[in-house]
């Protein structure tokens, strides 16, 4: 922050950091052992929607650079948008390192191309009891979100959740600061 930000009360966004979702790679055989939970066959990147065609372009490129992966990296992608406005862009693909390696992709071309303050969470499915762990590319860290019915959560097993989680992954401090992601496109 310049001396002009801070004499106006202007604050900037810190850029998003993608490197920790690298630790999810290593957590996933203690979850599926631990919580005898397997992750699902889709996972996904929310964006804060860009209505341009540099961005639409950029997101073309996402597609093509993964469908040039191959066999390599497996990975189907589909954007969708939300009711809120936001901008889902949906991995599919059979192995959940895979879809983690697409995601890293995908935000470190999101950022190259100067999008990287649109770069919000990135979002995977464990099942069964369905529930989410969501990383936050803003504060580097995962939390946990269990959905009920109703848009209700069921936060006594988030917390529980939230408890184990922190010996494999950096898991946001701040409860408050765990957003639900209401009726994701998975």
């Amino acid at each position: 922050m310049g001396f002009f930000d801070a004499l106006f009360g202007r604050t900037r966004v810190p850029p998003g950091k993608a490197d920790p979702l690298f630790a999810l790679s290593t957590a996933l055989l203690d979850i599926e052992a631990k919580l005898n939970a397997k992750p699902g066959p889709e996972s996904a990147l929310v964006l804060r929607m860009v209505d341009n065609s540099e961005y639409e372009a950029l997101e073309r490129e996402v597609e093509a650079t993964l469908k040039v992966g191959g066999k390599d990296l497996p990975v189907e992608v589909r954007s969708v948008e939300d009711n809120l406005g936001y901008r889902w862009m949906v991995f599919a693909g059979p192995d959940p390192e895979q879809q983690l390696n697409a995601i890293y992709l995908a935000s470190d071309l999101l950022k190259e191309g100067g999008y990287a303050d649109g770069l919000l969470a990135a979002l995977f499915k464990f099942q069964p009891r369905d529930w989410y762990l969501i990383y936050s590319f803003r504060r580097a860290a995962f939390y946990p979100f269990v959905p009920l019915p109703g848009n209700r959560r069921d936060q006594p097993r988030e917390f529980r959740l939230g408890q184990t989680l922190k010996a494999w992954l950096p898991i946001e401090k701040d409860p408050e600061r765990w957003y639900a992601l209401w009726d994701p496109p998975l």
